[in-house]
């Protein structure tokens, strides 16, 4: 991975204008559908492919995702001072942020024990997989993250959920069952419940109906 305006005093007016706009935007939104976020699922996975326009699409992480790598090499300090010894250890971490807001490009698709790898980035100086992030599809369609690329220097990279956290660092397991192709990267709530970051896309649903309508002339009794 690479370390990277006054009034004018005319106030029934203004009011009008502002109403003008309101309802011209609210006309818009309602002609032009509403953009959310949705799971990215093989199905739609499968649509971008078949259009061969894989690097338009942009993908968010599901939850804030915090990875950090710390130095392998220690530097040890030891001394003796006034008849004790005193020692110490120091090491480099970096941490890298990917909030739910910023974009990544799926760079490749590959498989993983029968099920498909996109090696994912949020940098825009990595162009291959051994700088991007590896989201594994799972049996129940999502695709999780699973792997976070090395840096060189230092050891293997900690995955957060949601904050840099010792209770929020994630581990590989199952989601579910152990018949499950791969392990992904799961925290595991004092409940029971696992944490996990999934890949989502942003989609404009634009579900219009459009209404045909015809006034009956009634029937007179004969």
């Amino acid at each position: 991975m690479r370390v990277p305006f006054r009034s004018s005093g005319h106030r029934p007016r203004a009011s009008f204008g502002r109403g003008a706009v309101l309802l011209c935007t609210l006309a818009i939104a309602s002609a032009t559908g509403c953009a959310k976020r949705f799971d990215l699922v093989p199905s739609e996975l499968a649509k971008v492919q078949a259009e061969k326009d894989l690097k338009a699409l942009s993908v968010y992480t599901s939850k804030r995702l915090v990875t950090t790598w710390t130095e392998g090499q220690v530097t040890e300090n030891f001394d003796v001072n006034k008849g004790g010894i005193k020692e110490g250890s120091a090491r480099q971490r970096f941490k890298n942020v990917i909030p739910k807001s910023v974009p990544g490009r799926i760079l490749q698709i590959d498989e993983s024990n029968g099920m498909p790898l996109l090696w994912v980035t949020f940098d825009p100086s990595c162009d291959g997989p051994d700088c991007a992030f590896g989201f594994v599809q799972n049996e129940d369609e999502l695709h999780r993250l699973f792997k976070a690329p090395p840096l060189e220097g230092y050891g293997d990279p900690k995955n957060h959920h949601g904050c840099l956290s010792k209770r929020r660092v994630m581990k590989l397991g199952k989601m579910k069952s152990l018949s499950e192709a791969n392990d992904v990267l799961v925290n595991k709530k004092k409940n029971g419940t696992l944490r996990t970051i999934h890949l989502q896309v942003i989609k404009e649903v634009d579900d219009r109906v459009r209404t045909r309508s015809r006034r009956s002339g009634g029937v007179k009794a004969e």
